[in-house]
């Protein structure tokens, strides 16, 4: 194949004690100060654009994981739960797990600019919230835009039904939200 890179499934390729190439699908940095700097969402390419063993893992800035998830044994195709929704308040998306009774939810809301102002650019909010029972356990902000592809995460994992659009939440394109979005309460499992 002349003026192309051939492609070799993952599987058969690597010794047995060999990691598989992990391409990054969602990942964001966190504020160094409290010794969390990075939240990355990561997975093995099958074939072209095909993912399948997805992991989640925070790293501290020594870049020791303070967390992952899931653990050996868990499909992470049911284990990770997506849903996207679009709205005035801007572009939602959220990737949910569960985790022995906790509740994560790593998510992204890109915000359109204000037509009322000049120069204004629009912002994001993203991060990852941790509840239990309703409750608020830890937040986690990014301080930058997330870098995301949003189409292989919704291929590769299962829907969210939980979320408060159901499974047209989960679709190629985005459900339009009816109701104004509490941004004060994104990624809150209730």
């Amino acid at each position: 194949m002349i003026g192309m890179l051939a492609w070799t499934p993952v599987s058969g390729v690597l010794g047995e004690d060999e990691e598989p190439l992990r391409s990054t699908l969602f990942s964001c940095g966190t504020d160094p100060e409290a010794d969390r700097t990075f939240l990355d969402l990561s997975g093995v390419e099958l074939d072209y654009n095909s993912f399948a063993d997805l992991r989640f893992e925070q790293r501290a800035d020594d870049d020791t994981v303070v967390y992952s998830f899931p653990s050996t044994g868990i499909d992470s195709k049911t284990a990770f739960l997506f849903s996207h929704s679009d709205g005035p308040e801007g572009y939602l998306v959220s990737v949910r797990w569960v985790d022995d009774g906790t509740d994560y939810v790593y998510y992204s809301l890109n915000i359109p600019p204000d037509p009322e102002e000049e120069d204004d650019m629009g912002g994001a909010d993203a991060g990852l919230t941790v509840s239990r029972d309703g409750k608020l356990v830890d937040s986690i902000s990014c301080i930058e835009r997330p870098y995301m592809f949003i189409s292989y995460m919704r291929d590769a994992m299962s829907c969210d039904t939980q979320n408060p659009y159901g499974e047209g939440a989960c679709g190629e394109n985005p459900v339009m939200r009816s109701e104004p979005l509490d941004v004060s309460t994104l990624g809150l499992v209730r």
